[in-house]
């Protein structure tokens, strides 16, 4: 009854029958409708394997659905899923941010990618949850976040180079490609800093970082286009290297990353940084 293909029939074995095994569960979830798999959805308790297909084979109204549900149960390649659907969904957004048992670094994803409509919903839903989000806005630098010290690299020949660039107006994306593609590592770490308005370390550590999501965001937040971010993460990359698999997944991410929400992360870095030693100091600090 359950894999009836008519609804009237299927719905209420499909939602309320615990006598249902998993893998029944995941061939209705593979081959049947979305009312099927909506039903599914709505059960009692919904184990990973069956979210699983859920979240890539279902409607948006099913992964609404089954992310709501509080008996549902998902795997990280689940919640990766829901949080790379909840792109431009604030009603998915909504869902997935309230989880309690989403991994950290996926709800780190989702409130970079998230709206300002989306924060503000979920900061009125749950109190508690402002000072989480402001945290995770800086956590999500990751590698970058910490302070690694002086710069392991010598740059002064580059810091020279590129500043003059810099001040002469000089230092734009098609540059930044050129020294990129050319691999003058010192040269595009210097270029990013200034750009950005970061200290040498951190946007070294970004570049060579081997979760590459730091790269993405400085990149994002000059709102620099696929090619010139593309020529950053090979400089970066071990032996200047990416499988073809990594790359296109590097670029959907990207393309998910919203502009607006990168700058913030980079803004609230700085600004943290500004202020640890701000007191110490009689002028504002020089990134370079």
């Amino acid at each position: 009854m359950a894999s009836d293909d008519c609804i009237d029939v299927a719905w209420p074995i499909l939602s309320q029958s615990e006598r249902l095994d998993t893998e029944t569960l995941i061939a209705c979830a593979k081959s049947k409708s979305q009312q099927h798999l909506l039903a599914i959805s709505r059960r009692q308790a919904v184990p990973e394997a069956v979210t699983d297909v859920l979240v890539v084979r279902g409607s948006s109204e099913v992964v609404t659905s089954v992310a709501s549900n509080t008996g549902a149960n998902f795997s990280n390649s689940g919640f990766l899923h829901l949080v790379r659907r909840s792109e431009g969904d604030s009603i998915l957004a909504e869902s997935v941010g309230l989880r309690k048992d989403i991994p950290r670094h996926l709800f780190h994803q989702l409130i970079a990618k998230a709206s300002e409509e989306v924060r503000q919903k979920l900061q009125k839903e749950r109190p508690d949850i402002e000072t989480q989000i402001h945290r995770v806005v800086v956590d999500l630098t990751g590698a970058i976040h910490a302070r690694f010290g002086p710069a392991s690299k010598d740059y002064f020949t580059a810091k020279r180079t590129v500043a003059k660039l810099h001040e002469r107006g000089e230092l734009t994306e098609d540059k930044v490609f050129e020294l990129a593609h050319s691999l003058k590592f010192n040269e595009t770490t210097v270029a990013m800093s200034l750009l950005c308005q970061l200290p040498i370390d951190v946007a070294e550590r970004a570049l060579i970082e081997k979760d590459r999501e730091p790269a993405l965001i400085l990149a994002k937040s000059l709102d620099f286009s696929w090619p010139t971010t593309m020529a950053l993460l090979f400089l970066g990359a071990e032996n200047y290297r990416i499988t073809a698999g990594e790359l296109d997944r590097l670029k959907l991410d990207f393309h998910r990353l919203n502009v607006k929400a990168c700058r913030e992360v980079v803004t609230i870095y700085r600004t943290r940084k500004e202020e640890a030693f701000g007191s110490s100091l009689h002028q504002p600090r020089r990134v370079i």
